[in-house]
């Protein structure tokens, strides 16, 4: 199936202005989707967008410009849905299973070899160092393979439909924003994923994690489990020294300054969100204080401690007392979780002692 284009050329306004790509690209995407069941124009994209985003139109005036949300919502007002992309394999998986994409550009920085507009033509021949913020589409199908439709084609004639390109090049187009420093983000969070529910299966396909299903083959093995009556009470008995040490653990809890360990746990927060003070955007804010916390403090590798020790000392109790990993009954669970927990909390004291600077929280 061919890829149809919405032309935005349909709508200039009064002094050349074009300022519709995005509906454009919106309307040309989710008909696609609905595998033109339901056929949307480049103006039900800009009637949408403008019922969506309360952003009315003003004739003359360059300011119609969209943004990946903006184009989102003008998709649910047309009766579809639209999704972000986790991954450029994500987006090649959504649009092989019949979703339509919307791909935002920076027209024609780094662009590869490909079949461009008439009207762009002629704007790169008066304009030949500039470039623009642009809103296109593009598809895949089995026959036609990737195709990519710029609003800024007719619509028409020659121009009727889609360009074709290679699954690259349309990478390497959906990179342009980054390649022209324009935006860090890479490729593929210049895409918005689009649906219909006439063709529900363009959503995007599950990770297939098949690989998993052998693993429960294992359990008919278990039959050997014959031995399964000698975990008997007496033999549990032997290893009530756990609770004593679990005791113990919890009277170490006890001791601990919380007042001030709550203190230093405070000012620690406090000085990491100084540091993500500093940081322009809302991503580098939240990684600049997760990178004070793990810079400042050995809490990770606590926690890491305290989960192996616990499983070690579980898997030593359980195998000790000749129980089955694979069923194990409610008194032996108890008594496993006893002995594993104890172990575990040793390690949280330690960790907790302002004294010991193996775990505890340093100060900088």
């Amino acid at each position: 199936m061919k890829f149809k284009v919405k032309s935005q050329l349909d709508h200039m306004e009064k002094g050349g202005i074009l300022d519709d790509c995005g509906p454009s690209s919106a309307a040309a995407a989710l008909s696609w989707a609905a595998g033109y069941v339901a056929d949307f124009s480049a103006a039900d994209g800009i009637a949408a967008k403008e019922k969506a985003t309360g952003k009315k139109d003003v004739q003359g005036v360059a300011d119609n410009g969209s943004s990946l949300a903006d184009l989102a919502a003008t998709v649910k007002v047309l009766g579809g849905s639209a999704r972000y992309p986790k991954s450029w394999d994500d987006v090649v998986a959504a649009a092989k299973s019949g979703a339509g994409l919307v791909v935002w550009v920076q027209q024609a920085v780094a662009y590869p070899k490909v079949e461009i507009s008439a009207w762009h033509s002629r704007f790169v021949k008066r304009h030949p160092k500039e470039s623009y913020g642009h809103m296109t589409a593009a598809a895949w199908d089995a026959e036609e393979g990737w195709q990519w439709a710029c609003p800024t084609r007719s619509g028409k004639g020659a121009e009727a439909f889609a360009v074709k390109v290679t699954e690259e090049e349309l990478k390497q187009i959906a990179d342009s924003k980054r390649a022209s420093k324009k935006h860090v983000a890479p490729e593929f969070k210049h895409v918005l994923i689009v649906t219909h529910p006439s063709r529900p299966k363009a959503e995007a396909p599950k990770p297939v994690v098949e690989a998993a299903k052998p693993a429960p083959q294992v359990a008919p093995k278990i039959d050997v489990e014959a031995p399964r009556k000698p975990v008997e009470a007496p033999k549990v008995q032997k290893a009530i020294k756990t609770p004593t040490e679990l005791d113990k653990a919890v009277d170490a809890l006890g001791k601990q300054d919380w007042g001030k360990i709550g203190a230093e746990g405070l000012a620690l927060a406090g000085k990491a969100a100084e540091a993500a003070g500093k940081e322009k955007t809302f991503m580098g804010k939240i990684k600049s204080f997760f990178v004070y916390i793990a810079d400042n403090s050995k809490i990770d590798e606590m926690l890491l401690d305290a989960v192996r020790t616990f499983l070690t000392v579980s898997i030593s109790v359980a195998l000790g007392l000749g129980i089955p990993l694979l069923d194990i009954q409610g008194g032996d669970f108890r008594t496993i979780l006893s002995a594993g927990l104890a172990s575990a909390l040793q390690v949280i004291v330690k960790a907790l002692d302002p004294n010991n600077s193996e775990y505890g929280v340093t100060k900088k």
